[in-house]
């Protein structure tokens, strides 16, 4: 890490800012990161951290997560434990139509990003830990700023950390940028629905159904998730039941992650009801 800095206190919400997570991204990101070393945090923790450059994979393939840079990042997730999650990347200008465009979830898996103002977009995390890492309720997000950022873009950046990090969950930081951003937000949220309605179920069945079934090889899973779909209803186009598959593989190799995870906050719960 060329970045790191511990914001609040561990008990609580747990919060996660991170950037550089590819490539040479951290040339860029490092600056909004650092723009949030004197934020106000509102409970609980948050963790800015910023990775050095790497080799470039994109967060939608699995390999990524099994490189040493997307090692190092689920590390880092596991660690912390986030509830709120914001991951950082920045674009070069000619990537910019192929971030937003509408037919990106028909083509990449995942719907187009939203652009907020002065080059600044934002959308989901990659499904593939979405599933995986965090809870439906959680908020994991990706925040994308131009290469090089303007003061205007970083500010931007500046405007929206400021939120996410004086909330408590994702309900109130939608409810915050919804008074900045109403249409963007509302289309954020149709979003939100769609994976909650279809990707997030199939793959919380897939999960289910493999505890009784034994699963051999690619095919055996492949089966597995061919029978999900065919019971169930789900609007799903071919990339994104490729990337069940992907989501799954990760969910296999890091499966006592969520289950430690819940048993945390079921903890940490409790504990607040005690007091």
């Amino acid at each position: 890490m060329n970045f790191f800095k511990e914001i609040g206190v561990k008990k609580g919400i747990s919060r996660l800012f991170v950037g550089g997570v590819h490539g040479k991204e951290g040339l860029s990101t490092i600056n909004a990161l650092q723009m949030a070393e004197n934020i106000t945090v509102n409970g609980g923790s948050l963790v800015l951290c910023n990775f050095p450059p790497s080799p470039y994979l994109s967060t939608l393939d699995p390999l990524y997560y099994l490189s040493l840079a997307g090692s190092k990042l689920l590390d880092l997730v596991m660690k912390n434990q986030p509830e709120i999650y914001l991951e950082l990347h920045c674009y070069h200008p000619e990537n910019y139509a192929k971030l937003t465009r509408q037919d990106r979830k028909e083509i990449f898996g995942v719907p187009g990003l939203m652009e907020l103002k002065n080059g600044v977009l934002i959308g989901s995390v990659s499904p593939l830990i979405r599933s995986t890492f965090f809870d439906l309720n959680d908020f994991p997000f990706t925040l994308e700023m131009p290469c090089n950022p303007s003061e205007e873009s970083l500010q931007t950046c500046r405007e929206i950390m400021e939120i996410v990090a004086g909330s408590g969950n994702r309900l109130e930081i939608m409810e915050k940028l919804s008074s900045v951003y109403p249409q963007r937000v509302e289309t954020l949220n149709s979003y939100f629905k769609d994976f909650s309605r279809n990707f997030h179920s199939a793959f919380e069945e897939i999960k289910q159904k493999s505890l009784k079934t034994p699963l051999k090889d690619y095919q055996d899973l492949k089966k597995l998730i061919n029978d999900v779909l065919d019971e169930g209803n789900f609007d799903l186009n071919h990339v994104q039941i490729k990337q069940l598959e992907g989501a799954f593989l990760i969910f296999k190799e890091y499966g006592s992650f969520k289950s430690c995870k819940l048993n945390t906050r079921k903890k940490w719960n409790s504990g607040k009801k005690l007091r």
